[in-house]
């Protein structure tokens, strides 16, 4: 099977033309994409599978840039830099003072790649933490990263990053996945790294992926029920086919965690129905204790009905979401997604029945505030929604949901604000109210829990979480911030009558070059 992918990436490296390099999920130049969308500055299904190429942002960008007059003055201001920062020079041609700055550039014959480094050093204090000590950690980061293409035809990208730990309390040495990610305790200092690379081929329409990297699916701006932002990476296998339309996508990726060996397929169809409509509707399954299997090697066969053949012991979903501009500047945005669903039974009592959706908008303009965005979301995510019975096929890459962080058997009223006065200034004030009951992804259903739902039933954790962030570019692609976070928890843990308050704050330097 390998080698059968190699022969079809060889074979399209002979014909495509297109570069596919990814912009990381933490660059400055997705929340203003988001309020170009907002805006209805372009009309495109790019931001439902992230991470996006540098190709389809520039392209966004341009499309931003023919109605800039919509957005403030700091908007318009970023918009230009992201635009010098996505062209790249032509081979031959002197780097631009608009163009992204480099380590290092390397040029021979038609291949092109650019060599960065970056650096973050962080101060994060931790306060009033429930069961662990107060702590003061410096935190500091080295990255290393290339990407560049071989001539029309393939692109690359690869990056390295360590962090250094000082302080902390956890000095155990951690190798097993399910655990969470790995670090190396030498001498007072904790190393946790991370590695990520990948090539990829483009023949229009279709796209061939190989590699690890982040990828993200969904409408909702805050989270996502089917694959989360905040993952760790995996590795994966992507196909795309894109038209003006709609596109399709598939994955098959490796998990970590839970056993091994264990694997997540998935594929979705985005199509835009209009200028201001569009939907998204996908199936994943989670399977494992066994290699690849074939069946879900094929993009274009129904993952329910091919789980039913071969014996019904894997863990499949499905899901839809949809966004719609409803007013000038007023985006609303909803998803649903289906654990397992049997109309056999009451659709909200019966616990098999185990659904999660959530409903939301983006507001670009709010009261006429060019330099302001407001957000705000309900989640709603059932008991045992990502749970199975076979502990192989819970739906978790390393210990964490590769969906909703919110976890099951809850639900978070959410608002936001975010505000730029300048190009180079970024704020966010964000508030949230969470209702917890008892469960998580790796908990099951048991016989003794009884057929009903029984949502957020029992002692209920309480959470008011106010969140605040500031970030200033005083160089390009140099910043200084800080985040912040305040929590207060009632009947802590599920456990009555325990408070917790608890305080987070982390200042940082973060330069690349």
């Amino acid at each position: 099977m390998k080698k059968s992918i190699l022969v079809l990436f060889a074979v399209l490296v002979q014909y495509s033309f297109a570069q596919s390099v990814v912009v990381p999920l933490d660059h400055q130049v997705y929340p203003l994409l988001v309020k170009g969308e907002t805006l209805g500055l372009f009309h495109a299904y790019n931001l439902r599978v992230l991470p996006l190429t540098r190709t389809a942002t520039l392209k966004l960008l341009r499309q931003m840039q023919e109605q800039s007059d919509r957005l403030s003055s700091a908007d318009v201001g970023l918009l230009r830099q992201m635009i010098g920062e996505f062209t790249d020079p032509e081979i031959g041609r002197e780097t631009l003072q608009e163009n992204e700055r480099h380590l290092y550039r390397f040029e021979e014959g038609t291949t092109q790649a650019f060599v960065d480094v970056r650096g973050t050093q962080a101060v994060v204090l931790h306060r009033g933490r429930l069961d662990i000590p107060d702590e003061t950690l410096s935190e500091t980061t080295g990255w290393g990263s290339v990407r560049g293409s071989f001539g029309d035809h393939v692109s690359f990208g690869l990056t390295a990053r360590n962090t250094m730990v000082l302080g902390s309390e956890d000095q155990e040495e951690r190798f097993d996945p399910s655990q969470g990610q790995s670090q190396v305790v030498v001498g007072k200092g904790v190393f946790r790294d991370q590695a990520t690379g990948y090539v990829s081929a483009t023949f229009q329409p279709l796209t061939l992926f190989v590699g690890r990297t982040q990828t993200s699916w969904g409408s909702g701006l805050q989270e996502q029920f089917s694959l989360s932002m905040l993952n760790e990476p995996m590795d994966q296998v992507i196909f795309t086919l894109e038209f003006e339309r709609f596109r399709f996508s598939y994955l098959h990726a490796n998990l970590q965690g839970a056993g091994s060996p264990r694997f997540l397929a998935g594929h979705r169809l985005d199509v835009l129905l209009g200028k201001n409509v569009q939907l998204g509707v996908y199936e994943t399954v989670v399977y494992g204790g066994r290699g690849a299997e074939l069946a879900y090697l094929n993009p274009f066969v129904l993952y329910h009905i091919i789980e039913h053949q071969l014996g019904d012991r894997d863990n499949n979903m499905f899901g839809f979401d949809m966004t719609a501009t409803v007013a000038p500047g007023l985006r609303a945005f909803g998803e649903v997604f289906v654990d397992d669903f049997s109309l056999d039974y009451p659709l909200g009592t019966y616990w098999g029945n185990k659904l999660a959706y959530m409903v939301g908008i983006h507001w670009a303009h709010p009261l006429g505030g060019k330099s302001l965005e407001l957000f705000a979301a309900y989640t709603r995510v059932d008991p045992y929604v990502y749970t199975h019975m076979d502990s192989m096929n819970v739906y978790a890459h390393y210990d964490a949901s590769v969906g909703s962080r919110l976890g099951p058997n809850a639900e978070r009223w959410y608002i936001g604000f975010l505000y730029r006065p300048l190009r180079d200034l970024h704020c966010e004030l964000k508030y949230s109210f969470v209702k917890k009951g008892r469960g998580d992804v790796f908990t099951p259903h048991t016989v003794a829990d009884g057929e009903a739902k029984g949502f957020l039933s029992g002692v209920l954790e309480r959470q008011h979480l106010v969140e605040m962030a500031l970030r200033y570019q005083f160089s390009r692609d140099m910043f200084i911030g800080f985040d912040a976070q305040f929590t207060n928890r009632t009947d802590a843990g599920n456990r009555p009558g325990l408070t917790a308050r608890e305080q987070t704050l982390r200042l940082f330097v973060d330069i690349n070059y």
